[in-house]
């Protein structure tokens, strides 16, 4: 949907502003309504008012705290999803050796290299088609190795160790695509929580001007409370973006790991 790329594509510094915008707009015109309709009816039902404002508070902390709930957990499968890799990758360059010599060598030196390809930061590297073009390339010659051996009869037994660590590998960074970038908050929720977000603080603000109580302190301060939380799930929902980015240590490490068994290998290759 449009509202979905639209809002994903504001940057996270823009939307914390105009959170805090909105609610201190709408709180401000509900204490101009408020105060108006104090000043021109006189007295409010005030157990009226404060239901009202109770009911839609309690609202909008539930959708909060289901959109919370659904980018907390997206980002805990990110970080999964990293680990699952990381693992299928190092799975796959030990039980390399199942396969022929010379087929070994090359499935490690194409590990290795993918793993490196893997390794990256996303506040400075940009993923880009290219690069994912780049390690679906390596997964094809990984294959590639696997069709050889059955093409050759290879036993059955060993050559299936090394199958399923790449089926993994090939699994995994699919689902790391998918969650990663292409999983986002949709946009109509977005759109509730911030309409939502606006009506409760036009609530308060109403029931402020209705009691002649509220101060600028108290509004700009629930002002940007709100605005914190809703910038939180907004940085959780990014995989790219924001300060909470999946740890990428534990590729780096692998990547570091291979890089050292390659230069021992260079060092005492393997006999033939």
């Amino acid at each position: 949907m449009i509202a979905d790329e639209l809002f994903h594509s504001i940057p996270l510094a823009v939307i914390y502003a105009f959170t805090v915008l909105l609610v201190l707009a709408t709180m401000g015109l509900g204490f101009h309504l408020g105060h108006r309709y104090i000043r021109a009816l006189g007295t409010e039902k005030e157990p009226s008012i404060g239901s009202a404002v109770t009911a839609t508070l309690g609202l909008l902390a539930f959708l909060l705290a289901f959109t919370f709930n659904m980018t907390a957990s997206r980002y805990n499968d990110r970080k999964a999803l990293l680990l699952d890799e990381v693992n299928a990758i190092h799975t796959a360059y030990l039980h390399a050796d199942f396969l022929q010599p010379q087929a070994a060598r090359k499935a490690k030196v194409l590990l290795a290299n993918y793993a490196e390809l893997r390794d990256f930061n996303p506040r400075v590297d940009e993923i880009t088609p290219e690069g994912l073009a780049q390690s679906v390339a390596i997964q094809d010659q990984l294959w590639a190795l696997i069709d050889e051996h059955i093409a050759q009869d290879y036993n059955a037994g060993y050559l299936r160790h090394f199958i399923e660590p790449v089926t993994n590998l090939i699994n995994s960074h699919n689902s790391r695509i998918v969650v990663g970038l292409e999983y986002r908050i949709p946009g109509p929720i977005w759109i509730a929580l911030y309409i939502l977000t606006g009506l409760a603080m036009l609530a308060i603000g109403f029931q402020f001007g209705v009691s002649r109580g509220g101060s600028v302190q108290l509004a700009v301060t629930l002002g940007l409370t709100f605005a914190t939380v809703i910038l939180l799930i907004a940085d959780l929902d990014r995989a790219t973006e924001g300060v909470i980015i999946v740890d990428q240590r534990p590729m780096a490490e692998m990547s570091l790991i291979l890089e050292a068994s390659e230069a021992r290998r260079m060092v005492s290759p393997d006999p033939p």
